[in-house]
C-alpha cells in the first residue's frame, strides 16, 4: 500500500474508520489481479472519492419513477423485465448500472448480483468488482502514463465529477515517491 488510510481519509475528508476498513480490501483486489502499482492506487481512490464522500459502496440515490425514467426498458444495459431500472441501478465503488453488469461482473467475482444485486455494496465484493472494471476498462494502463482524463472516462463512463476527482489526485500524486 502506497497511501496510508490517514492521508486518504485526510485527502478526501472521509471517515477513518470506513477508509480502514474498506482500503485494504481494494489494495488486496488490485493485487489478486496484477495491476496493483502507486498509480492505479491513485486511480482508485479518486475514482472511488468522486463517488462516495464517505468511502462506503453505496446504492445510487433516486426514487422509483427516477429509475424507471432512466433505466427502465434501456436494451443497452440489459433491462428487458418490468423493475430492471430500479433494481439494476448504480452501486459498488465504482457503480455497475444495468443487468449486463450485474451479470458479468456477478460471474467475475463469484456472486449471483442479478438475483441479489444489493451484494454489490458488500465492501469486499465492490472491490473485487472496481478491480475487475479497471482491469477490463484498461484503467492501469491509462493511471501509469498519467493520462488522468482517461482514467476518468474509463473508469465512470465520462468526465461528470471530474472535478472532485481531479482535486483528490493532486495530492495524492505529491505523496508518490
Amino acid at each position: 500500500m502506497h497511501f496510508t488510510a490517514e492521508a486518504i481519509a485526510t485527502i478526501l475528508h472521509a471517515p477513518l474508520a470506513n477508509v480502514e476498513a474498506h482500503w485494504p480490501m481494494v489494495v488486496e483486489a488490485l493485487g489478486a489481479l496484477k495491476i496493483l502499482d502507486p498509480t492505479v492506487e491513485a486511480a482508485a481512490i479518486a475514482s472511488i472519492g468522486a463517488e462516495s464522500y464517505v468511502f462506503a459502496p453505496e446504492k445510487e440515490p433516486g426514487s422509483e419513477a427516477y429509475f424507471r425514467r432512466m433505466y427502465e426498458f434501456d436494451r443497452s444495459l440489459g433491462n428487458v423485465e418490468p423493475g430492471d431500472g430500479a433494481k439494476y441501478c448504480g452501486r459498488g465503488f465504482v457503480p455497475l448500472l444495468g443487468r449486463s453488469e450485474y451479470a458479468r461482473f456477478g460471474k467475475l467475482v463469484g456472486a449471483d448480483l442479478v438475483e441479489q444485486p444489493d451484494l454489490a455494496l458488500d465492501p469486499a465484493v465492490a472491490a473485487r468488482i472496481l478491480a475487475y472494471a479497471f482491469m477490463l476498462k484498461g484503467v492501469p494502463k491509462a493511471a501509469t502514463e498519467y493520462d488522468w482524463v482517461k482514467v476518468r472516462r474509463l473508469a465512470h463512463g465520462d468526465l461528470s465529477g471530474w472535478k472532485r476527482f481531479n482535486g483528490i489526485l493532486i495530492p495524492l500524486l505529491k505523496l508518490l515517491p
